[in-house]
């Protein structure tokens, strides 16, 4: 495991009381992060990547876990008996400095519980640190978990082509909502 930016905290528990640890994606975590997307089932990996996706190429898994700490963040998650459930990361946009792109993928034997929204808290606590201010979100019009977490914290969506919804979330209210992390 890597070695954690200060703002990202070391573990923090789901709502049934499970512990999940934290560390920072370095490239050691390549071997990981494919092991991880042959976990996925067509639905998830489809739903993270945009578009169907058979395996990650060599280039793919060099860029997932070419962190730079800076327009590149990314923070996985563990379990106590140190299962990879999932990862949450961000890329700051050229454009617009202030927004990262965020992307989260929780394994299918972990949706559902919660780590979603723990992760992302993480990265935005990391991202809060180095002057990104605001996620850009882009999902599917299918993906209707992400619509409804996303809604319930009072994100509005616009239409951004091809099937696709484009949401922006303040970083500030990603941190104000969450409860204070464990350290």
């Amino acid at each position: 495991m890597s070695h954690l930016p200060a703002p990202i905290a070391a573990s923090a528990g789901l709502r049934d009381g499970t512990q999940l640890f934290f560390h920072a994606i370095t490239p050691d975590d390549r071997a990981c992060i494919a092991a991880g997307f042959e976990r996925l089932s067509a639905a998830s990996r489809q739903s993270r990547f945009l578009r169907p996706m058979a395996r990650l190429d060599s280039a793919t898994l060099d860029y997932l876990s070419a962190v730079d700490g800076n327009k590149h963040l990314a923070v996985g998650a563990s379990s106590s008996s140190d299962e990879r459930v999932g990862l949450a990361r961000c890329v700051r946009l050229a454009d617009e400095p202030g927004t990262a792109e965020i992307a989260v993928t929780i394994l299918d034997d972990w949706q559902r519980r919660g780590v979603a929204p723990v992760l992302a808290t993480e990265l935005a606590r990391w991202a809060d640190a180095v002057a990104i201010r605001k996620f850009r979100a882009l999902f599917s019009y299918e993906n209707h978990a992400v619509a409804r977490l996303l809604a319930g914290a009072g994100v509005t969506f616009e239409p951004d082509g091809g099937g696709m919804i484009r949401a922006d979330i303040e970083v500030s209210a990603i941190l104000k909502a969450a409860v204070p992390a464990s350290a």
